[in-house]
């Protein structure tokens, strides 16, 4: 989609709102033509070059009138675009955020968590700026053509000679747009290094204290943050040069009208009036032309923010982006969508085939792996560290793509990312994100859930003892990450989360890792008492393959082994092994 196209796109969101913007900017834009007109004969009647009965008061007051209308329009128009601004804003923001979430199958961004932000808050931002443009451009066409039209019936010549270093500076700007596109690329990227490295300091600072590296990661905070400055000051600077070369056009302007009309006035051709309209004209002109060279940087920049959000939203058709679908402003905020559970939906069978995954510029991944789940089974993938076992989970989720087939009952799975969700299936990742929020929140994740449901998913995640120590029990907020919890508090209460969702498949990548094994152990105890699961479990800790149906031992990305646990204790020297170092634990 080009820029202009792009453009044209969001002037179709809501075209009426924008029209009413636009037609009100125009007659803001547009009257000090008018004002020009009316302070010339000021000044001509001051000056006794008017009618004889003609007083200066007239223009003034209608001056005067015009000056409180226009105000009154500007504030409308001010109310109407700032509405227009928020609803597109959050439009464009929804339909990249649905995109990320429900987008059919798998496929890998290339985009870290620090330039999505930077995509969301500031490239939305440019796109927006630029449809603002179009919004004051036909008042600053009326205006430039007025006020042109006007000095040129007064002294065409003097007229000409005034556009000239007008014109100039707007192929200056013309011919400096590959720097200016170029400079903002490189201001957004130094900008996502620092936002980014925020975010990861805040996820480490244990590590940081730990290793006593607060002055090195200062040292690299400033380092990044001096970057970034360089890079917004090359950009800045190159904006405002450009912006005041276009301001001191005007005093260029001014100058050369104040030379030329000197001789004109004294000989007679050339009124005070007539100075004074293109004195008040002159100034507006050069700004409304300094805005004509804005234009060309903003369509630059637009270009720039608009190939980020393409990068970010990886292969989005450009409807998907472009969806008009109307975001209320005000109101309770909607309910979230559920997947109703169908009678076919019960899991009776996961079937897996021949599934690979290769991660990008590398051998590592799983190769040709195939297993069945029964209901109510209770499934322990297990191996060395770099097995494969996490791969195998993204894949078989379809958070990355893959090769093989995935079967539910019988019937294959097309989209395994919009499929394996609740309330077939919940996912509990090695490292559980939660937000600062409240822990019923952060549990119950957007889902309105009762409070007997949040309690009992609670007490199977071994969490309800822990609530007596929170300081607002299930209102508490968490914080960042959860950093007010426990490693051990965060892994239950994403367990909590998964549980309360009641799927048919509960998937566990490694839960246990924080857990003590007496915490652990109590966890799968209550779980199978209370309820009938299926449950997929990444684990090395004893208490969970003791439990297990079936062992799935994994080498090298592939399954090397599987069965009962005591059968493969004794034919695979790996698997003793792990057992063995599960045993030190």
């Amino acid at each position: 989609m080009s820029t202009l196209r792009l453009a044209w796109e969001m002037i179709r969101y809501r075209p009426f709102l924008f029209m009413l913007s636009a037609s009100l900017w125009t007659i803001v834009h547009s009257l000090p033509v008018v004002f020009g007109l009316l302070i010339g004969q000021i000044f001509d009647r001051l000056a006794g070059l008017g009618p004889a009965s003609s007083s200066p008061w007239t223009p003034v007051i209608v001056f005067t009138a015009l000056a409180l209308s226009r105000n009154g329009v500007l504030w409308f128009g001010d109310i109407a675009w700032i509405t227009y601004w928020n609803d597109q804003a959050l439009q464009l923001r929804r339909n990249l955020l649905r995109w990320l979430l429900e987008a059919p199958g798998s496929r890998t961004i290339e985009v870290d968590s620090s330039q999505a932000i930077s995509t969301f808050r500031d490239d939305v931002e440019d796109l927006l700026e630029y449809v603002e443009t179009f919004v004051d451009m036909g008042g600053l066409l009326v205006f430039g053509v007025g006020s042109v039209f006007v000095m040129a019936q007064i002294d065409a010549g003097l007229t000409g000679i005034i556009l000239i270093p007008l014109l100039l500076t707007a192929l200056l700007t013309q011919s400096l747009s590959p720097q200016i596109r170029n400079r903002r690329r490189a201001m957004r990227t130094a900008t996502e290094n620092v936002t980014g490295f925020v975010g990861e300091t805040f996820g480490a600072v244990q590590a940081v204290k730990l290793a006593h590296a607060e002055e090195a990661l200062l040292g690299e905070f400033r380092k990044l943050n001096e970057t970034r400055r360089t890079a917004a000051l090359r950009d800045t600077f190159l904006t405002e040069l450009l912006r005041s070369i276009n301001f001191n056009m005007a005093t260029v302007g001014t100058a050369l009208v104040l030379i030329v009309a000197a001789g004109a006035i004294r000989d007679g051709a050339f009124t005070v009036g007539n100075l004074a309209v293109f004195l008040t004209y002159l100034p507006r002109l050069t700004g409304y032309t300094a805005f004509a060279g804005d234009i060309i940087a903003q369509y630059r920049r637009t270009g720039v923010a608009f190939e980020r959000i393409r990068r970010l939203a990886v292969d989005a058709p450009d409807d998907a982006l472009m969806d008009r679908t109307r975001v209320p402003l005000s109101g309770d905020l909607p309910d979230l969508p559920s997947v109703p559970l169908r009678p076919s939906d019960r899991l009776r069978r996961l079937s897996v085939r021949d599934l690979t995954f290769r991660y990008p510029d590398s051998e590592d991944g799983v190769t040709d792996v195939s297993f069945d789940l029964e209901r109510d089974s209770f499934t322990v993938i297990t191996g060395k560290i770099g097995s494969g076992k996490t791969s195998l989970l993204r894949a078989l989720l379809g958070l990355v793509p893959f090769e093989g087939s995935i079967s539910w009952n019988g019937e294959q799975i097309s989209d395994p990312a919009s499929f394996l969700i609740p309330p077939r299936s919940a996912y509990t990742p090695q490292v559980p994100r939660l937000f600062s929020d409240t822990l019923a929140n952060n549990i119950a994740l957007g889902q309105h859930i009762t409070r007997e449901r949040l309690r009992e998913a609670v007490a199977l995640a071994v969490l309800d003892t822990d609530l007596e120590r929170l300081e607002d029990g299930m209102k508490t907020v968490v914080g960042a990450r959860g950093v007010k919890l426990s490693g051990g508090q965060l892994q239950r209460s994403a367990a909590a989360r998964m549980f309360a969702t009641e799927a048919e498949l509960l998937v566990f990548d490694d839960l246990s890792s924080a857990l003590d094994l007496h915490t652990e152990a109590e966890l799968w105890t209550r779980l199978f008492e209370e309820r009938e699961v299926t449950c997929l479990v990444v684990s090395h800790r004893r208490v969970a393959l003791s439990h297990a149906d079936q062992v799935l031992l994994m080498d090298g990305g592939r399954i090397v082994d599987r069965g009962p646990l005591d059968e493969l204790l004794d034919r695979s020297q790996i698997m003793r092994d792990l057992w063995v170092e599960a045993d030190d634990e």
